[in-house]
C-alpha cells in the first residue's frame, strides 16, 4: 500500500473486472448470433446487442482508467478517482507513458496513460497531474534500461518532443478508430443477415 492508502492489487483487480465486463459486452452480438442460430433469439438481437454493447463498452474501456478528480498530487504519487474507483500511481517508479486519444463531438480528447512498476494505470487529463508527471520524467533515470518508456506522441503532448508527432498520432488514432468501428459493425450486420 502506498502513502495515499491505495493498494495497487485492489486497483488492478477492479480494472480487470471492469475490462472483462466490457469485453463481454463487445462479444455479446456474437453470442446472440449463436443463440439465433439455435432459434432461441431472433436474428436481429445481435444487431441490438452490437449497438448497445459497442456504445457502452467502447466508451467505458477508454474511460475506465482516466482521472475524474485528482485527490492528491505530490512529487512521488498521483492519486485520483476514476470510473472504477481510486487509483494511485508511483511517479518514482514509472514503467511507461503513452498517449490515449479518443474522439467526441467537440474533437480529439487526449489522456496521458501512465503505468507504474506495480502495474497500476492512470489516465492523466488535468493540468496539475500532467505537470507532476513532467517533473517526475525530468527527474527519472535517462538511460533506456532503467528509465521509463515514453511514446513519442506522449512526449509531444507533454511538451517534451516534436509537435508533428502529436498530429500524426491523432490522425492515426482517428483512422484506426473509424476503421475498427466500420469492421465491427459490418461483421455484426453480415452475421445478422443484413
Amino acid at each position: 500500500m502506498d502513502s495515499a492508502g491505495t493498494a495497487p492489487a485492489k486497483a488492478r483487480s477492479r480494472a480487470r473486472r471492469a475490462s472483462g465486463v466490457m469485453a463481454l459486452l463487445l462479444l455479446s452480438p456474437f453470442g446472440a448470433w449463436l443463440l439465433a442460430l439455435a432459434d432461441y433469439l431472433p436474428t436481429e438481437a445481435s444487431v441490438l446487442c452490437a449497438f448497445v454493447g459497442s456504445l457502452v463498452a467502447g466508451f467505458a474501456l477508454l474511460e475506465q482508467c482516466q482521472e475524474m478528480r485528482v485527490i492528491r498530487c505530490s512529487m512521488t504519487h498521483i492519486t485520483a478517482r476514476t470510473w472504477t474507483g481510486q487509483r494511485s500511481v508511483d511517479l518514482t517508479r514509472i514503467r511507461d507513458v503513452r498517449l490515449l486519444t479518443t474522439f467526441h463531438y467537440g474533437g480529439a480528447y487526449h489522456a496521458v496513460l501512465v503505468r507504474d512498476q506495480h502495474g497500476v494505470r492512470l489516465g492523466l487529463t488535468s493540468v496539475r497531474s500532467k505537470r507532476a508527471l513532467v517533473r517526475a520524467l525530468r527527474n527519472a533515470p535517462g538511460d533506456a534500461q532503467n528509465g521509463p518508456r515514453i511514446s513519442s506522441a506522449a512526449r509531444a503532448h507533454l511538451g517534451l518532443g516534436a509537435s508533428r508527432t502529436h498530429t500524426v498520432h491523432t490522425v492515426t488514432s482517428f483512422l484506426a478508430l473509424t476503421i475498427s468501428i466500420c469492421l465491427y459493425n459490418g461483421l455484426v450486420l453480415k452475421l445478422a443477415g443484413f
